[in-house]
């Protein structure tokens, strides 16, 4: 834990660095017509996804494990004309509020204890975009552990469910260098 936050705190802290880089584009395709309530970044980084949904007019909670990426995070927010509620926590013992968020989003971060709880985070009718790293994706390079790679179906089984409303499995190159990512947008059921 201590290694993983020193690599993270030290990706962040280059003062030239500075939030508010575009979002995802599977997250910005997806979003529009959801974006009522409070939403919650998990694993944000410096923050490009939150403040997008800070401009969409969410209420936004932020969690990170590095502190200097929040700090980014914190000092970029007034631009979005929102505050946004940043948390420092290690995800792995941070328990999720549940039944809290219109919209939850996970979007290049894998830790699969959190399915449950991502699940019971979302408000019945809310929405999860997540996206992240299939196994194919060791081949081009970063990551490659295993632990941080989706299998193929891995995501529409995790919300089966809620209602799919979006899913891809792929090679995408969207502005970055080309990945291997799974992607869904999935509505938690009313009833």
């Amino acid at each position: 834990m201590r290694a993983d936050r020193s690599r993270w705190e030290a990706r962040y802290a280059d003062p030239a660095r500075s939030a508010g880089g575009a979002p995802s584009n599977w997250l910005a395709r997806h979003l529009p017509g959801h974006a009522v309530g409070r939403a919650l970044d998990l694993a944000c980084g410096d923050g490009r996804n939150a403040l997008y949904l800070a401009r969409q007019g969410l209420q936004v909670d932020a969690i990170d494990l590095a502190f200097a990426g929040l700090a980014h995070l914190r000092a970029a927010a007034p631009a979005s004309g929102r505050s946004i509620n940043t948390v420092q926590a290690d995800l792995e013992h941070f328990r999720l509020p549940e039944d809290r968020y219109a919209v939850v989003v996970n979007i290049r971060y894998l830790q699969r204890s959190l399915f449950p709880a991502i699940r019971r985070a979302v408000i019945p009718g809310g929405i999860v975009v997540f996206e992240t790293f299939l196994r194919e994706q060791a081949r081009l390079g970063h990551p490659k552990n295993p632990a941080f790679l989706l299998e193929p179906g891995e995501l529409a089984r995790e919300f089966a469910a809620f209602d799919v409303l979006a899913l891809e499995e792929g090679l995408y190159d969207d502005g970055g260098p080309p990945a291997h990512l799974a992607r869904v947008v999935a509505r938690r059921r009313l009833s």
